[in-house]
Order: C-alpha cells, then structure tokens, then sequence
C-alpha cells in the first residue's frame, strides 16, 4: 500500500487515500481482456449452392474457417468434429486417419506383405462368396429345381419298372421277381435268394412283381421263420425239427406291423418264452404265452415321439398302421 509523500494532517485523509487503493483493486480484478481484431484482417467466404425440395436452387455464402496451428492434414480437431456431426460417421472413419497401408514389395518384409495381403484378399472373397449363398432367397432354389424336375420324375417312373436283365442278382440261374426297398442299392432276387438275404433282417418290406406292377408281400408268406435259437445264442436248437411248434405272433417295429412264424427253444434248461424274447430286443406283451411284441427300438421311438410331438399311444399306432398298409390300414393285424 503506497501513501503519497509528506506527512498526513489527520486520519481523515488515510482513510480517503485507503478507500481509493480498494476500489482501483476490485475493478482491475473485475475487469477481463477483449480480444481485438487485427486491422487489415479479411473474411473468407464461400458460395453455396442448394436445391430444396421443391426444387428451387438458392445459393447463400459461408464463412470459410481456417485451420489451427499443429492441424493434421490441414483440418483441426474441432473443423473435423463439426463436419462429421454424426458419430457412427466419425466411427467409421476413425481407422483410416493414418492414411493408406502401403504394399512393401522390395524392402525387407516383402515376403510378409504379400502373405498380408494375399489374406486380405482370400477372406474378402470368401466372405463375398457366403454372402451370395446366404442371401438367396426360396424362390431362387424353387427355380434350381424346376429346371430339373422332368428330369426327376422320369427317373421316379423308371424306379417302378423291374430291371431289363431278370435273372437274379444273387445266384443268376433262376428268374428274379422280389426287390427290397429297405436293403441299400438295387437288388432283384428270386424267392430263395430272398430268404436268405433276410435271415437277420426280418422287419424289411419286400415287393413283388406281379400283374404288371410291385406288390408289398411279407416275409411269413414266402416262407420265412423267425428263429431264436437254442437258449438265445443265435444257434440252431438241437430239436429244430418241430414245425408244429412255430407260433404265429404279431411283432410292431418302428417301420410297420409285422406277422411271423416264431419258434422258441424247447430243450429242457431253456429259459421262459418272454426272455428268449427279450433277449432279441423284444418285449411281450403278456409272460404266458406271447402273441404281441414290441421292438425296443419302437418304443423308444414312441418316447421321444411323445415328449417332442405330444402324441397319444392311439396316435401314434394309427400312424403305423398307415405306414403298413397306406390304402387298408383297418387289413392290419391288431388294428382295434
């Protein structure tokens, strides 16, 4: 705090000088700079022309901002921020401000730029390949098959015609007239070549050929027993001779609804009826005497069958039956 010069009359005037000293404080406290233009300093200005949507053209002016010091590419951070307003915008070209990746072939790390590249390249035509695929629509595969469907449906008709050769497949000496649909591959066999064929396969569908067209038959008729060895081991029972012993018992398989000719074991250490079954996979219906049994493929096929589909047991041996006989499901055995 300066005082002036010379001695002070009384403390009226310290008082006068010390509330000055205040006031000239607060109002360079209060008081801030204002920037000041430079004379001499012009605006640059642009010409703008729009269309509206009325289609009227007006042409206006824009001031033309000049970049910061230490801008990059002539464009400052904030210039950059205003033209792209839109942040997905910025987003999308924020990776390419370092500028473009330059393809060394004669320097060092030539051997790995062209492997790079060489990536680039095969995932971006990989990608473009699936995306092809994947955006096609229904009706482009609808198309693909209609140029061939004549194509499919003759061979389908070829399909219900027997073989030009009709000798049999099998031993090629007697006249063939059965084929299988559930055996792999075109077969035509006679009826004993069938037979043998089928031993372990006794739920196939064979058909014939007769009065100019395929006829399902079943095995039972041609000839075919169902044989379950001695004890249940596969082999042939010692007493094997007794014809009058086969019983005739309805079997469901997950493919139909089958009639055969089952002969048990009856030597004296063989084992009950229902466990010779059983030990076939087949589970009786009753444990004295069976005349149904049931696969245990069928039954697992109806369990998943109930929990996915929530079908009744009703249900599903209708369907069955349809799957044996199609056109006469009510000539199926056990059909009530």
């Amino acid at each position: 705090m300066i005082f002036p010069s010379g001695n002070l009359a009384n403390k009226s005037e310290l008082n006068e000088y010390s509330t000055d000293f205040l006031n000239t404080s607060k109002m360079s406290l209060s008081s801030r700079a204002k920037k000041i233009k430079a004379k001499g300093a012009f605006q640059e200005l642009k010409l703008v022309q729009t269309v509206s949507r009325k289609g009227l053209d007006t042409i206006r002016t824009e001031e033309v901002k000049t970049p910061r010091r230490g801008a990059k590419n002539g464009l400052s951070t904030s210039h950059l921020n205003e033209t792209l307003s839109s942040p997905i915008k910025r987003q999308k070209l924020e990776p390419f401000d370092d500028g473009p990746i330059l393809w060394d072939i004669e320097g060092p790390n030539a051997i790995e730029s062209v492997k790079r590249h060489t990536l680039v390249v095969f995932y971006a035509l990989l990608s473009a390949f699936f995306l092809t695929i994947c955006l096609k629509s229904q009706n482009d595969y609808l198309n693909q098959y209609l140029s061939h469907e004549k194509t499919y449906l003759d061979h389908l008709l070829d399909l219900e015609m027997p073989p030009t050769d009709l000798s049999c497949s099998a031993c090629g000496i007697f006249e063939a007239r059965f084929r299988c649909l559930d055996c792999y591959g075109p077969h035509w066999w006679c009826q004993d070549c069938l037979l043998k064929c089928h031993v372990h396969h006794p739920f196939h569908r064979p058909q014939e050929w007769k009065d100019a067209s395929f006829e399902n038959v079943s095995l039972s008729k041609l000839g075919y027993v169902f044989k379950l060895g001695h004890s249940s081991s596969g082999r042939p029972c010692p007493e094997d001779d007794d014809l009058f012993a086969d019983r005739r018992m309805t079997i469901i398989h997950v493919n139909g609804i089958f009639d055969h000719f089952v002969r048990f074991c009856k030597c004296q250490d063989a084992k009950p009826e229902h466990i010779q079954l059983f030990d076939h996979r087949l589970f009786s219906s009753t444990f004295d005497r069976p005349e149904t049994a049931f696969t245990l493929d069928v039954l697992d096929y109806y369990g998943i069958d109930a929990m996915e589909c929530k079908t009744s047991a009703q249900s599903f041996f209708h369907k069955l039956r349809r799957v044996t006989n199609n056109a006469f499901p009510d000539l199926v055995p056990v059909s009530s």
